[in-house]
């Protein structure tokens, strides 16, 4: 069985990330790295400083790519491409760009090196550094997620996707099970060697990019993502969340391991503050969801997207990132045409002024 390490980092110093990084090295099945190129993914949400928790911590990133030098690798390649992006991915205010500067990496937003792949009947292009690359790894931040409940290393790889190419994958699957499903073969296609999980900060309330920075004081590692995002999620206090109870269904056992360090059933944190209750909102989305779409396919009983015009700042950027085209921007202000809502929450997740809540 896959071990999955979870160890105590109490904060982004170089030595405290230093002995985490290299503890949970030791105890999972980290690949060779010596003389090969290796592809890191971390998750650049958007470009926003460090302190908001929304980003994976640029220090954290420079302890491992500092440890991956030191392994022997020959190339690395740095890479993510947000939501909303349609120019150069600028990762200057969460200083990624600085470490990946640093340690003379590859900064890659995907744009124009990509290469297409099908799933399901359809073309999608996916970053070409999957291809370049010997060894893999997802880096990723904990945090809920308005739509899955929680977001980890599996989700992240979502990024290898460009840009606005993500926002018709949202509208082809409307519930958190098809889109989890969806994920899946997102992930397989990135053959994935190997996942950290930054919680040294997480992100509680309403993620991935509103919420609130909480001290959770933990490193994740494993060859086996599904494993860091079941002990995320357990963490976090949820019975269930989409994408491990659709993971499971679909291949029973793949989010086992073992745990050689920390237990993540001895760490839940009780009063951290949940996107509901993950089993809840599944049975919910699954049932009378279903049942609903089966009159109208654009019906769902799920939570919509409420703004507020205070905060707004008329930026577009939900307009663009919208698959159901339900937003447009009139005389300086979003309009909202709810009956072509899927409940996405891609508006909410791309919203650089916390201006979307999810009633």
């Amino acid at each position: 069985m896959t071990n999955c390490a979870i160890t105590e980092c109490r904060d982004y110093t170089e030595n405290e990330l230093d002995s985490a990084i290299r503890k949970i090295i030791e105890n999972t099945a980290f690949p060779e790295v010596a003389g090969k190129t290796v592809f890191v993914k971390p998750n650049i949400l958007s470009d926003a400083s460090p302190e908001k928790a929304i980003t994976t911590d640029y220090r954290a990133l420079d302890a491992f790519l500092r440890i991956l030098k030191e392994k022997g690798a020959e190339k690395i390649i740095v890479g993510d491409s947000p939501g909303t992006q349609t120019g150069k991915l600028n990762a200057s205010q969460c200083r990624i760009s600085e470490v990946v500067k640093k340690h003379d990496a590859t900064l890659s937003d995907f744009r124009e090196e990509n290469r297409i792949h099908e799933i399901d009947g359809i073309k999608i292009p996916m970053a070409k550094a999957l291809d370049e690359a010997d060894v893999v790894i997802s880096f990723a931040k904990f945090k809920t997620h308005q739509l899955m409940s929680a977001t980890g290393a599996v989700k992240n790889m979502f990024g290898t996707i460009p840009g606005l190419n993500k926002s018709p994958m949202h509208f082809r699957y409307r519930t958190p099970e098809s889109f989890a499903a969806f994920l899946m073969k997102i992930f397989d296609e990135c053959h994935v060697d190997y996942a950290f999980l930054d919680g040294v900060i997480g992100m509680e309330g309403p993620g991935p990019g509103s919420g609130t920075p909480r001290h959770v004081g933990l490193l994740f590692g494993s060859a086996n993502a599904y494993a860091i995002d079941k002990a995320e999620a357990m963490i976090m206090g949820y019975k269930s969340v989409p994408l491990i109870e659709t993971a499971e269904k679909i291949q029973r056992g793949i989010s086992d391991a073992a745990y050689p360090l920390l237990k993540p059933e001895n760490l839940v944190i009780s009063d951290y503050k949940r996107i509901g209750d993950g089993k809840k909102n599944t049975f919910r989305s699954l049932i009378i969801g279903t049942i609903k779409n089966a009159f109208s396919k654009n019906s769902n009983n799920r939570p919509k997207p409420v703004f507020d015009i205070d905060k707004c700042k008329a930026c577009s950027r939900c307009v663009n990132v919208c698959p159901a085209k339900a937003l447009r921007i009139e005389n300086g202000h979003v309009v909202f045409e709810k009956r072509k809502c899927i409940s996405c929450y891609c508006c909410h997740e791309m919203c650089p002024f916390d201006a979307i809540n999810v009633n």
